[in-house]
Parts: C-alpha cells; structure tokens; sequence
C-alpha cells in the first residue's frame, strides 16, 4: 500500500537526510559489486536508487532487487543522500524497502531507452510504450504548455472559452471531406471544425470566444503533415475593423506561446535537441498578389496568381521573409476567393482576393484566418457562388439576420504547430494516438 507522504523525483535532492517515499517505473538496474542501482521514472523525471550489500535493515530489499525487470512498477521506501556526482538531481535514495506493484513483461515490444531504434509504426501500434521515453514525454510536455500559453494569452484579451458540438448536420467548409456518422434516424457528420458555432456565439453576446478542441476531417491525404482527426486551437472576435485586427491576436497568441516554451520547457527542449526562438517586431505580410514576382525573383514560376500554394512556394516566400525581415514567420494575406470558403470577406478593392490570410512558419502553414462576411445578404450570396444551397445553412444565417458585428477569426493545427516547432519529421509524433489514412487503433 501506498504511503502517504510520497514524493516525486523533483523533490529528492530538498529532501536531504530525510527518510521518503518514491513510486514509479523502473528503467535502469546496475548491479555494481555489492551494490545495486535502479533509475526510476515518475512524471516529474527520473531519480537514482541504490541498494548495498544487505543488512538486516535491508535484506527483504536486497533480495527484491535481484527479481526486479525493467518497466516494473514499484515504490521504494529509504533516506536521501545528496551527492553532486549523481546527476539525475545531484541526489539518490539509498533503499531500505521495496514494494513490487505490478511487474512487466520482460519482451518489451519497444525501446523505451531509446538506445536502439525500433520501427515506426511499431512503434505506434505499442504507443502507451512507446510515450514512455524520455523524448516523448517532452514533446507533450511541449505541447501543455502550448495550449497553457493559448489560453492565458486570450483569457487576459477578453475571450471565453467555449465548447461547440463534434457531432453536426452540415459541414462547416463543405465539400465531401466529411466523415458521417449515424445519428439515431438520421445521417449526421464529424465537426470539420467549430467555424460556424463561434461565429454563432460571436453573435450571441460573448463577442470574443476561443476553443482547443478536436476536429475530423475525411481527406486521403498520407503525408508527415496532415491528420484525419487533430486539435484545432480557434479564436474567434467580434467589432473588428477588417483582417489586421485578427492578425494581430494570431502574432500575439503565437508569441506567447513562443515566450511559454522556452521559459517553461528548457529541459524538454534540451532533450529533444530543439531550439527556438521567440518572434519579435510585427512579422512581415505578403499580400497575395505580391507572390509572383517574389517566385519568380526566386526562379520558380508562378504563372497563375489565382493558383494555391504548393509546400515548394511556401519555403521560397519564408526564406524570403527571413532573408529580408530576419523572420521565421511570414503572413500571406488576401488569399484568392476561390481558396477560401464561403463566409470569408471579399477583398472590396478586388473580389478576384479575399481578407483571409495564413501564416507560415518555417516554410509550412500552420495557421489560417481572416474576416469574415456579416452580412446576411452577402453571406447567402457567397454560399449560393459556391455552390450551396443556403436552406441547408438557416440555423446559421440566423444570427446574421438580427445584428452581427463584423468579425474575424483563426484556426491553427496543435500537432502541426507542435512538429513545427520541434522539427519532428511526421506530425503523428505530435499526436498522442493518431488518426490517419491507415491508422484505428490503439
């Protein structure tokens, strides 16, 4: 049984003299002479353990110690030492007492040490081992405080947190990438995203509102960077005077996040062997039409200014921005209307563009926002451009019928954000449990 006065592995080395209690699972085991050593790993870190030649105090542990594997769950009981030459904290505890809790098998189906490379998706398909080791364990770590950073950024800008239904009767951005779902007698689908219930709130009074929340999306992509099921992290703000007004949260949210990171995750991110750096000054914007002179300054061509971006231009416009601003972040604004969805505003001096924007960062998007249309008559014109017949979208419009402010939103990917940051090769390493093309389980 559990004592109560268990301490984690961060605590060890202020706790010297004292006789403590530590749980966790087991990693290393040295047998040196007559000694035994044991590195033990709870969610704070890890903490040396020894054992010594047995003495009556001892002996029940000593013998414990010689039937102990690796990943079995104990609690050892005993009197810290501190000790600068240990460098898991610059302290051990010296063992008087263990308690098996659960023993692992012994034919672990991954290297948790990471010493030997085990096989991607084995990897995966044993996932709950697999986020055992040390680089995994930062990566979320990463991750928290990611979302940690998010939210304090809104919360001090006036926004409120809110919590949209994932189960909807129409797609939020249209087409076919829509994963359905059966609701009782009827056909329904997996939220693409909560675009249109934070637009809805807007409207209802909160005027700013933000969500972290997971959202589907039933495209075949295969690709390092996409997910058929990820954590958007979405803002939306109302009374806006256009696009720039969102841009500016989106950098600002952003450079929180940057700032959070690296004071709060220097460990994880010494583990992983990343480096970042947090954005300062405005970050420079690339209005769309500006593009195809940049590309072709660049030796890429670029013949239609109305076409999408590939990943290829994407690197050339940031290591534009880099070159010239000294920024790993560039804004690419006015994106064409046939790129963006319906309810994005029309670019008034030319309705060929849009008031919806991106931003990259190290040569891939990772975020997409914009204003938005507010007007209803406007709004049910576009959906009917695109294609859409507006009586499927009436729960929708309706806010727009009695009063919306103008308003503008963004939408960025947290693994894809996460990966990005910490130069992972394929976003499913930003992912506790991927969904993707291939992948249901575990």
């Amino acid at each position: 049984m559990l004592t109560l006065n268990r301490i984690l592995s961060s605590e060890l080395s202020s706790n010297d003299g004292k006789r403590v209690t530590l749980s966790g699972w087991v990693r290393q085991i040295r047998p040196i002479g007559n000694m035994t050593f044991l590195v033990i790993c709870d969610r704070a870190g890890k903490f040396q353990s020894v054992i010594k030649l047995p003495t009556d105090s001892n002996q029940v542990a000593w013998e414990t110690s010689k039937t102990i594997g690796l990943e079995d769950v104990v609690t050892v009981f005993g009197t810290v030492h501190a000790d600068p030459r240990v460098k898991l904290g610059g302290a051990e505890l010296l063992i008087d007492e263990i308690q098996v809790l659960n023993k692992a098998e012994r034919n672990l189906p991954v290297d948790i040490s990471g010493k030997t490379q085990t096989n991607f998706e084995t990897r995966f398909d044993h996932r709950s081992l697999d986020l055992r080791s040390d680089k995994q364990q930062a990566i979320f770590r990463i991750q928290n405080t990611i979302c940690m950073a998010f939210r304090e950024y809104l919360e001090q800008n006036g926004f409120t947190e809110i919590h949209t239904p994932k189960i909807i009767a129409t797609g939020t951005e249209g087409g076919a990438n829509l994963f359905p779902v059966v609701y009782f007698e009827r056909e329904a689908f997996l939220a693409q995203s909560p675009q249109f219930y934070k637009q809805m709130l807007v409207g209802a009074g909160f005027e700013r509102v933000f969500e972290i929340s997971p959202v589907f999306r039933a495209e075949a992509h295969d690709t390092p960077f996409h997910l058929n099921e990820y954590v958007s992290v979405d803002f939306e703000m109302g009374f806006i005077q256009d696009e720039q007004d969102i841009m500016k949260h989106t950098e600002g949210s952003i450079r929180n996040v940057f700032k959070r990171v690296s004071e709060e995750n220097t460990k994880e991110l010494q583990t992983l062997g990343s480096t970042i750096s947090v954005p300062t000054g405005n970050i420079p914007v690339i209005h769309y039409w500006e593009i195809q002179k940049i590309l072709e300054d660049a030796g890429k061509e670029f013949p239609d200014p109305l076409a999408d971006l590939t990943r290829e231009e994407e690197s050339v416009l940031c290591n534009y921005a880099k070159e010239k601003s000294g920024s790993d972040f560039v804004f690419i604004s006015n994106y064409p209307t046939t790129k963006r969805p319906a309810y994005t505003m029309p670019y008034e001096k030319d309705v060929r563009f849009t008031r919806g924007y991106d931003l990259l960062y190290r040569g891939l998007e990772i975020v997409t926002g914009g204003q938005r249309i507010h007007q209803y008559e406007l709004l049910k014109q576009k959906f009917i451009e695109k294609g859409f017949n507006p009586d499927d979208f009436e729960f929708y419009f309706e806010v727009f019928k009695f009063g919306m402010p103008p308003h503008g939103g963004q939408a960025f990917g947290l693994e894809r954000l996460t990966a990005r940051m910490l130069g992972l090769e394929n976003v499913r390493e930003a992912t506790f449990f991927p969904r993707d093309k291939k992948r249901l389980y575990p």
